[in-house]
């Protein structure tokens, strides 16, 4: 998962399913943290096992009881505050944050609040020299790691996770990071060796399961990736990452009856919100399988995606295969104004890159289905110089991506380059490069994308 955390600061957010290690550390630990409640500490100590297992609801409840029995617990807000973005709890616990007396904490404790009340520019900084004067200290060397992945710096951050394997072995979590960074990179082999090292040392946890059938997935083994999500949520059925990743093998293959009963099953131990939105994506990608492009329009369900921007690349290709150019319109300007957005708003640098590859992206759909594959072909290349496949989403976005810019290289006439695109993808996921040409289809009014 994914969708793109541990138990810090507003960086480790940057992180995307990332959460382990074992309870004997977190036993070993429990010294390092300012409370005179032992009850308050046990309770801080349960979110932590369960943040680290990515049991995030779980842990916010387990924080939240180690701040009413110690309202003075530094460490049990910093941990809060990470999992409650846009609600008025964070903006309460920043304030908390911003009027804690330092002076009672130990050094890391002192590091993490800095940290937390630090605008996003300054905690590089930061924890650089905290980490100078603590070289060794393994929560420095995990949040130094998370902010160069944040930047894409991946050989910063690969050597900051080795050596925090090396002063911690136990903090396998970092397995999971260099698996994933593996994955971005298109170094797939090492990937699964990671996340295979990681559900071996953390067989009882949802996490690692999860993280390898989804990596799985994206490179066309599916029987062994819904295995390995099945084993995900057999450990935690409310584990709901595993969810949208078996949704997203049924979209690699094609099949959109099999994403019901996989949105009923999510919708018993997931949130409504959740279910309904994989219902909604059933919806389109049903109708897209069946060319029925004027089906969200005519049977009332467009909106269900969400707010221009949102929508998603199906939303789009559906949208210009009905002729519903004022929607057209609408999500380019938006992904547009994304894009803008995203270089002001301090996103990382992932985020931004995304958003621009989906903005280039749509843009190419719109050529091509204009006539221009010249054109089309020059905006899939961008799209695909900014995707990347350190998640299945988004690899499965880059994958379609080169597969268009395939068909558009072809129909310039350049059939050397398009053969060669078809092979890349073809040595990723041979299946999905197979059932690419179904559903390439032609839109109502005859041009074909």
């Amino acid at each position: 998962m994914h969708r793109r955390a541990l138990i810090v600061i507003l960086t480790a957010a940057a992180l995307v399913t990332v959460a382990v290690a074992l309870p004997r550390l977190l036993a070993d630990r429990s010294r390092d943290w300012s409370t005179d409640s032992p009850a308050a500490r046990t309770a801080f100590q349960a979110g932590l096992d369960a943040r680290m297992r990515f049991y995030l609801a779980d842990a916010a409840t387990s924080f939240r009881r180690a701040v009413e029995l110690d309202p003075d617990f530094a460490a049990a807000k910093v941990q809060l505050l990470d999992l409650t973005h846009d609600s008025e709890e964070h903006q309460s616990l920043l304030a908390q944050i911003a009027g804690i007396d330092v002076s009672r904490l130990n050094e890391r404790e002192c590091f993490l609040v800095e940290l937390a009340r630090a605008k996003r520019d300054h905690q590089a900084e930061i924890t650089g020299r905290f980490l100078k004067s603590h070289p060794r200290d393994s929560w420095g060397l995990f949040i130094a790691a998370g902010q160069a992945w944040d930047h894409e710096e991946w050989e910063t951050a690969g050597a900051l996770y080795r050596r925090l394997l090396e002063v911690d072995p136990n903090w396998v979590l970092a397995r999971n990071n260099l698996g994933y960074m593996s994955m971005a990179q298109a170094r797939f082999a090492e990937a699964e060796e990671q996340f295979r090292t990681y559900a071996y040392v953390a067989p009882d946890q949802a996490n690692p399961h999860d993280s390898l059938g989804e990596l799985l997935s994206l490179l066309g083994r599916y029987d062994e990736a819904r295995s390995e999500l099945e084993q995900a949520l057999a450990i935690r059925p409310d584990f709901c990452a595993s969810y949208e990743h078996l949704i997203g093998i049924a979209i690699f293959e094609g099949k959109p009856e099999a994403i019901e009963p996989i949105a009923a099953r999510a919708e018993t131990h997931c949130s409504p919100a959740m279910a309904a939105a994989l219902r909604c994506e059933g919806k389109y990608f049903a109708a897209y399988v069946a060319k029925d492009f004027t089906a969200p329009w005519r049977e009332g369900f467009a909106s269900c995606v969400g707010k221009p921007g949102d929508r998603g690349v199906l939303f789009y290709r559906m949208a210009l295969m009905a002729g519903e150019m004022k929607e057209v319109d609408a999500e380019e300007a938006a992904l547009a104004k994304a894009v803008e957005d995203s270089r002001t708003a301090g996103y990382g640098r992932g985020k931004g890159r995304m958003i621009e590859a989906q903005s280039f992206h749509v843009r190419g759909l719109r050529k091509l289905y204009e006539g221009d594959p010249a054109a089309a072909a020059a905006l899939f290349r961008s799209a695909d110089e900014r995707a990347s496949f350190w998640s299945a989403g988004e690899g499965r976005l880059k994958l379609f991506n080169e597969l268009n810019l395939a068909l558009a290289l072809e129909r310039s006439g350049d059939e050397n380059d398009a053969t060669a695109e078809r092979a890349r993808v073809k040595a990723i996921n041979p299946a999905f490069a197979a059932i690419f040409p179904k559903i390439a289809e032609r839109s109502p009014g005859g041009s074909r994308m």
